[in-house]
């Protein structure tokens, strides 16, 4: 498992962002009652931070993040930890400290305003505004959360425990194994990931024969660079050296070489020409 160890870490990300929302069960038996209804058959939350964009931003900052994070990652275990290559960890890390000095740059902003924002939601909610939702701002701040860990893979020779050496033996063959079960879990997220890209450009390049119809279908830069980016992305996750994951990389890689998504959207010829490369693809490979 050297291999392993030394073409990869692990890392595990965790960010947490205050919920800003309380459930109104006054709200719900109301509304119960007019509708003749049970409260149990509902829930209902004010938005505290309604009327501004300050904590909106910073849970859609986070989403984000997480979704770059698990793009450009592996999984791993149920702890959280996540496989990054080695090839890839200098661009993750520098890309990682960015998107954290952004998000420490956001708190800061939302801790001077948070009284602000208050009074603002107070004129959303009116009768529904009370003061007592609002937490101090420090214990606000205390619910906004980023960790980052990165850790080593594990290796069986690393083992330092005096035991007998059969049961050492044993031990390391156990270790062995669990890495090995793990490397090949991650390894069919590559395959998962090239085959949905495969499937959604098949879909899209579909012509429905109705041309207002085609005509109509709206198309992206990110329908070819989205696919690009995943190939570029594949040279680097494909640890196991995996043939069949090499092979459809660079078919699909080429397929979109050099195209826009002024050529998908003006020609059909372009279109059924991608869509048959890729459904070539797909029926290849026993997936």
């Amino acid at each position: 498992m050297s291999v392993i160890a030394n073409s990869a870490v692990l890392v595990r990300l965790n960010i947490s962002v205050w919920g800003a929302s309380k459930r109104n069960k006054d709200l719900e038996n109301e509304v119960a009652r007019g509708k003749n209804a049970d409260p149990k058959a509902m829930r209902m939350y004010d938005n505290l931070m309604v009327g501004s964009t300050g904590h909106k931003d910073v849970q859609k900052h986070a989403a984000n993040v997480r979704l770059w994070h698990t793009n450009m990652t592996l999984p791993w275990d149920e702890r959280g930890y996540r496989l990054c290559p080695t090839s890839l960890f200098l661009d993750y890390k520098s890309q990682h400290n960015l998107k954290k000095a952004a998000f420490d740059s956001m708190l800061d902003t939302f801790r001077v305003k948070y009284f602000s924002y208050r009074e603002t939601a107070r004129q959303y909610r009116g009768d529904m505004f009370n003061e007592n939702d609002y937490p101090p701002v420090e214990e606000v701040m205390s619910k906004f959360a980023w960790n980052f860990v990165v850790a080593p893979v594990p290796e069986s020779g690393h083992l330092c425990i005096d035991l007998p050496e059969q049961e050492m033996q044993e031990l390391r063959q156990s270790c062995d194994e669990e890495v090995e079960r793990k490397v090949a879990e991650a390894a069919k997220e590559n395959e998962k990931r090239l085959l949905k890209e495969l499937q959604g450009i098949s879909a899209k390049c579909t012509d429905t024969g109705d041309d207002d119809e085609d005509d109509k279908k709206r198309w992206h830069d990110t329908f070819v660079t989205n696919p690009i980016d995943l190939c570029r992305m594949l040279k680097h996750m494909n640890l196991s050296n995996d043939p069949k994951v090499e092979e459809a990389r660079q078919r699909l890689e080429d397929v979109m070489a050099g195209k826009t998504k002024e050529m998908f959207k003006d020609s059909p010829t372009i279109r059924q020409e991608v869509k048959d490369e890729v459904d070539s693809i797909i029926t290849s490979y026993d997936w």
